[in-house]
This record gives structure tokens, C-alpha cells and sequence, in this order.
């Protein structure tokens, strides 16, 4: 075949992405698609090339197989045999042909032999949508699924011999693609009171290897941290409970299907994850988040479906899916409305589909001037007196005496941007022992640049503030005038008093909506080498990593946007629009490990419309690309000066390059062309020859 006797592994790659993107149906398991033969032919024309040079490769003929088993990631073919695809409701495995078409290795093997083979379920999803036969095959795999006949793991009733046990403990058997249910009679046919559709809840709780999306929001802010107790409420299979419980964190989770033996008492955190969206009576779903938060001492976690994430049948005021779960979907807006309704409390944003609900207003203001703060970034500190000096002092300094004590003080003045009040050092009473006061202890310590470095951290420390009183003012929050005592410290410290501090964050809030004001920043920004200004639309874009360290006018600008819509964790940049009122969400492909990173999502905040709009990074000529890349790299990064030369020569070879978001990929092909640049297609990037040398994509 020609793909593996004449094309490059480029061509291999190149072939099986497009097979498997162009391939319309098919099972898909893992990191792997199943069809049936009958699926290929002229509608899959690539696909059907690789299956021809694995056959060819394991020397058999197109009858000794009739299932096709593609790997997602590699040219990789499996050539599977089920001699009883059609008669059997769930066929076994006979034998198969592994083959690596990037090395053209085959592994055969037998299962013939086998007392407990490998089965197949769903296998109208492996048929062509018109084939004779995929309704009767899909009729059976629904009543299975009215039963709860596949909730348990694949790994397990994808064997016969356990996969028989599940029907019979269900009390169900299978003749002739029908499901008997007890006595033998079939559900379809409404014999002796057949099932009626019904919500089944339990099948919406999923398997995790990690933190749910409220569990890792409530760990990234530090919720987990000094013990406190949790409550999983609606914990599902209690993944999240068992992962917390490792931890060291005393978690406890209650569910109606799965744990209804946990007490439902008080606890400290409570998460609320994913519950709200698969209740299908209004007045139950209201219940069980008051009820939550009624259990709520500190924070309740909420987090849903969000909006276009899925489909279904109408019923009530959701979906009904096709596996009989209910999913009320909701917009970023609706979560936050309904919860406030609910709870009479105004929820906060903290990501996509998830909100928290504080129980105090304390709680609530100590979240966000936490959430506010700029990471510090603390390093160890040694200190050696010179031999001089301790030659010619008998006795030690008082820093030399109480060297881990005063350590441990200078690293809470870091973090707090100042020194610490009375009850703001855990070890204050050892330090009132040994020093006679708190500026004493500052006095000791041996760091000659400490004013100097703890004025730094002030002013960091100011800008945080700065911010979160701005975006206090902005969201009209009640609950700012119940300061933790903390925060009424920073703001006496930073700014005088709370009067002055307030005056500030309204000056700093109309500055954020100020046109030139918001250039100005950008350009101060840019300058410091935090970001790119466009010179001629004025658009400011960073690395979404750098927000802690951008003005506060810039931070203020995407607060404000994200009190509209969260930002994804996986936002690589984020770009002010010269008007100062739109804020736009870029990720890219490939940021970290191409030249020329790939446009994958871009959301548009528009914060004088209130508006929120997802624009596609793909255009007619491809995925849009980010030029200038080396312009948003720190100086020293790795790969850095080799970016600069790629961004030179390209901007040579174009004349002129402007840094941002440029056009679709196939569209800069041409332009590369039209300048005499060769450039082919390799494995998973571009190569752009220009004189010099080469520069992946």
C-alpha cells in the first residue's frame, strides 16, 4: 500500500487524523473507535486505506474479521473476528490482529480457547444508521439501560461470565435480541405491567480519577487546609470522599442511592456538586440547596451542567436523555440568580458552572480579599555572620539566639505586606519572651534590603487590596461592611482609614471604565514587560498566568468581566480591548509547544452590553494563529531566543508581522508561498524553511 511502501510517517499521521476525524458513527471507548465493517467503504475512504494495509500487513483475508478497532492517537489497527456479530446479543471476541502501521509489526491472537471471553455491548453503534437491523440491536441496549444492567464498571460486565451474573441478579435474560424481564415477560410489550419511563438520578454519578470541579475550586482556595470537616452532599460512588479522606481531610459523603446511611450533620465545607441539574421536580431541587445550606457552617460549593453541554427530549423544565437521566442545564447567570433566590444570599463566582454560597458575610469578605492577593513569593532565608564578626562578639547576636523564631516572624511580614498585629503571629507569646516588641524583632533581623523589600510587598499587597474593594464596590456587595478584622488591619495600614480606602476603589473602579486611563495602563504594563500593546487599536494582551502581576486597572477590567463569565483554567491569554469595555478569553493549541500556537476558543466579555459570545477560532483558511509569540515569553524562558529568531525571520519574510492574533493557518500558508517560503505538512506542525533554518509550528 502506498502509505506504507512510499509515504513518510508525516503521511502515515496525516492519513490516520483524517481517517478518524472523517469516520461517521462508530462506538467510542477510551482512546479507541470500534465499527463494523459495513461502516466503511466510500463514505470512509481513509480509513478504509488503513484497514486494507493492516490487513495486508497480518496476510488475511477481508472475511476473517469483521470489526474494526481504530486507536485515537496512533496508526495503530486492530482487525477483531465476532463470528456471531449478528446472532448472538452479545457477541465474543475470537481472535484479533493488532497492527502498527508506523512499523508495520502485527500481534495475533486467539481467544477461542477462552472459558470467559471479552463481549460486546452497544453493538448498533458499530452499524450504519440505515442499517436493517440497528434499531432492534438499539431497543435492547435502552431496556438494558432502564434496568441499570451497564452501571456497573466496563472492565467487569465486559466479560460473559460476570456480564451473566449482572442480568441475573436484575432477574433479567435475553432471547433473540429481547430482554425477558421476571417471569419472561418482555418490557416492550406491555405485558403484566411493563416499566414507565422513569429519572434514574443515580446514573448521572460518574467514576473519577481526581477532584471533582467544586472539590478542586474549594481545595485551590485553600478550604481544605487546618482540618476542617466536609460534606459530600450527593456524593455519587464518593471518589471525591475517598480522595479527601487520603488526604488527611475529615470528609464524609451522603447520596439517596449510594450512601444513605451518613448522618447529615453540620460541617464546615459542603459541596453541592452537579446535584441541582439532575433533579427533575423544581420544588425538590430548591429543597435539597437549602437543605445543604442549612448544613453549611462556612461555605457550600455549588456546581451544574452548564448550557450547551448536552441534549435530550423535553420534560419539565430540562432534558430527559437517552439514558433515562434528567439534566436542567443553566446558564453562568441563571446558577448565580437561582442560588441567590433560593438562599437569599448573593452567590460568588468561581468558575465555570460552580459558585460559592458563604454562611457569613466575614466568611464571604475573607474569600475575596483572599482570592485578591498576588502570591508572594517566599524563599528561604540563611544567614551567616561574617567569621569576623563572630570572632569579635563572645556572646551571640539576638538573631544567632532566636534564628528559627525570627525566620518564621519575617516570613508572615512578607506575606502580610507589613508587621504583624497582636494575634496575626502564632508564635507571638515566644516572641514577646525573648524581644521586647513586635519592631524590635524587626530590627534584629540581619537583612540589610528588608525596608526596602518589605515596602515591595507592601505595594503588591495595596494593589490587592485596591482591587478587591474596587470589585466589592462594582458587585454592590451587602456584606462589604462585615470586613474580617484582617482586612480592616490592611485597609487602616494601606490606606489610612476605611473611609480613604473606599475613595480609592471608586477612583480606581471610574479609572477601569476610562478609555485612556485603561491605555495608559496597558502601555505602563507593556513597558514593564507584562504584556503587548497594539499600537494602532490600542488592545492590550497577557498571558493570563501574569493577572496577579498586572496594574490593578487591568486586573479590575477582568474582574468585572468575570463577575459576567468565569474564566476556563485552560485560558492562555487574555486581551483588553482598546475601548477598555470588552475583555476577550483566548486559548490556544499548542501554546507551550509551538511557534506558531493554534486558536482553539476565544470568549468575548462585553461588559457595556452585558453580553457574553463565544467566537470560533476557526475560519474558512483554518485555525487562526498567535504571531510575536516571543513578545509574551519571560526573558530567560526556555526556547525563548529561538522563538525571537523563528518571529524575525518570519517577519522578514513577510516584510512586516504584527504580534497578536493573526490569520488562519492555511491563509498564512499563502502568504509564506507568495513570499517564496517552502513549507510542507509534518507530524503534528509546520515547517517553515526560511533561509537560516527550520522553526516548528
Amino acid at each position: 500500500m502506498d502509505v506504507l511502501d512510499s509515504g513518510t510517517e508525516a503521511d502515515l499521521m496525516a492519513l490516520h487524523r483524517v481517517a478518524i476525524r472523517r469516520v461517521e458513527g462508530g462506538k467510542r471507548v477510551a482512546e479507541s473507535l470500534y465499527l463494523h465493517s459495513s461502516l466503511l467503504g466510500e463514505q470512509a475512504p481513509e480509513a478504509q486505506r488503513l484497514v486494507e494495509a493492516a490487513r495486508h500487513a497480518a496476510q488475511i483475508g477481508p472475511d476473517d474479521f469483521n470489526v474494526v478497532r481504530f486507536s485515537l492517537r496512533k496508526p495503530e489497527v486492530a482487525l477483531l473476528s465476532y463470528p456471531t456479530f449478528f446472532e448472538d446479543a452479545f457477541p465474543a471476541v475470537r481472535r484479533s490482529w493488532l497492527v502498527d502501521l508506523s512499523i508495520g509489526r502485527v500481534s495475533e491472537s486467539d481467544f477461542s480457547a477462552q472459558d470467559n471471553p471479552a463481549i460486546l455491548h452497544r453493538k448498533e453503534a458499530l452499524l450504519p444508521e440505515d442499517h436493517p437491523r440497528r434499531a432492534e440491536f438499539r431497543s435492547l441496549t435502552e431496556a438494558l439501560e432502564d434496568y441499570g444492567a451497564f452501571d456497573r464498571p466496563l472492565h467487569l460486565i465486559g466479560r460473559r461470565s460476570f456480564w451473566e451474573e449482572t442480568l441475573a441478579e436484575l432477574g433479567l435474560r435475553v432471547e433473540d435480541h429481547r430482554l425477558l424481564a421476571p417471569g419472561g415477560v418482555s418490557p416492550a410489550k406491555g405485558e403484566a405491567g411493563p416499566l414507565e419511563p422513569t429519572v434514574a438520578r443515580h446514573r448521572t454519578a460518574i467514576s473519577r480519577s481526581r477532584l471533582s470541579t467544586p472539590m478542586q475550586a474549594l481545595a485551590r482556595w485553600d478550604f481544605f487546609d487546618g482540618t476542617p470537616s466536609v460534606l459530600d452532599y450527593g456524593c455519587g460512588r464518593g471518589d471525591d470522599v475517598r480522595a479527601l479522606a487520603a488526604a488527611g481531610v475529615p470528609a464524609r459523603g451522603w447520596d439517596p442511592h449510594f450512601a444513605t446511611d451518613t448522618p447529615l450533620e453540620p460541617a464546615d465545607v459542603v459541596n453541592l456538586g452537579f446535584v441541582l441539574n439532575v433533579i427533575e421536580k423544581p420544588e425538590e431541587r430548591a429543597e435539597a440547596l437549602r437543605r445543604a445550606f442549612s448544613l453549611t457552617r462556612r461555605v457550600l460549593a455549588v456546581a451544574v451542567m452548564l448550557a450547551g453541554k448536552g441534549g435530550g427530549s423535553e420534560h419539565g423544565d430540562g432534558v430527559l436523555t437517552s439514558r433515562g437521566t434528567f439534566q436542567r442545564y443553566y446558564t453562568q447567570a441563571e446558577l448565580r440568580e437561582y442560588v441567590a433566590r433560593v438562599l437569599g444570599r448573593e452567590p460568588v463566582n468561581v468558575g465555570p458552572g460552580v459558585v460559592f454560597a458563604f454562611r457569613s458575610d466575614e466568611e464571604e469578605q475573607a474569600f475575596l480579599a483572599r482570592r485578591q492577593r498576588s502570591a508572594v513569593v517566599q524563599t528561604d532565608r540563611f544567614y551567616v555572620a561574617p567569621l569576623s564578626v563572630r570572632e569579635r562578639v563572645a556572646k551571640p547576636t539576638v538573631y544567632e539566639r532566636h534564628q528559627d523564631l525570627l525566620d518564621e516572624f519575617w516570613a508572615v511580614a512578607l506575606e502580610l505586606g507589613r508587621l504583624p498585629e497582636p494575634g496575626e503571629f502564632r508564635r507571638e507569646g515566644e516572641l514577646r519572651e525573648a524581644l521586647p516588641s513586635l519592631r524590635r524583632a524587626f530590627s534584629s533581623l540581619p537583612y540589610t534590603d528588608k525596608e526596602e523589600e518589605l515596602r515591595r510587598v507592601a505595594e503588591r499587597r495595596t494593589d490587592d487590596l485596591l482591587v478587591y474593594m474596587a470589585l466589592n464596590v462594582f458587585e454592590r456587595r451587602r456584606s462589604f461592611q462585615a470586613l474580617p478584622l484582617g482586612v480592616q488591619r490592611d485597609v487602616r495600614v494601606f490606606f489610612g482609614s476605611y473611609k480613604t480606602g473606599l475613595e480609592c476603589a471608586k477612583l480606581a473602579l471610574f479609572e477601569a471604565g476610562d478609555r485612556e486611563k485603561t491605555v495608559a495602563h496597558g502601555a505602563s504594563a507593556a513597558a514593564a514587560g507584562l504584556g503587548v500593546l497594539d499600537p494602532e487599536d490600542n488592545d492590550y494582551t497577557f498571558r493570563a498566568a501574569t493577572l496577579p502581576q498586572q496594574p490593578p486597572t487591568i486586573r479590575i477590567i477582568v474582574g468585572c468581566a468575570e463577575r459576567l463569565e468565569p474564566m476556563n483554567s485552560d485560558v492562555d491569554f487574555l486581551k483588553i480591548h482598546g475601548s477598555g469595555d470588552r475583555v476577550s478569553y483566548l486559548a490556544f493549541d499548542g501554546i507551550e509547544t509551538r511557534a506558531l500556537p493554534l486558536l482553539s476558543r476565544r470568549t468575548v466579555v462585553d461588559l457595556r452590553r452585558q453580553r457574553v459570545a463565544d467566537v470560533p477560532g476557526e475560519t474558512r483558511d483554518g485555525q487562526r494563529v498567535l504571531l510575536g509569540k516571543a513578545a509574551f515569553m519571560e526573558v530567560g524562558a526556555a526556547g525563548r531566543e529561538q522563538q525571537q529568531r523563528f518571529d524575525e525571520e518570519l517577519r522578514r519574510k513577510l516584510n512586516s508581522v504584527k504580534v497578536g492574533i493573526g490569520p488562519g493557518h492555511r491563509a498564512l500558508a499563502r502568504m509564506l508561498a507568495a513570499a517564496g517560503v517552502v513549507t510542507r505538512r509534518a507530524t503534528a506542525s509546520t515547517q517553515v524553511q526560511a533561509g537560516r533554518g527550520n522553526a516548528n509550528r
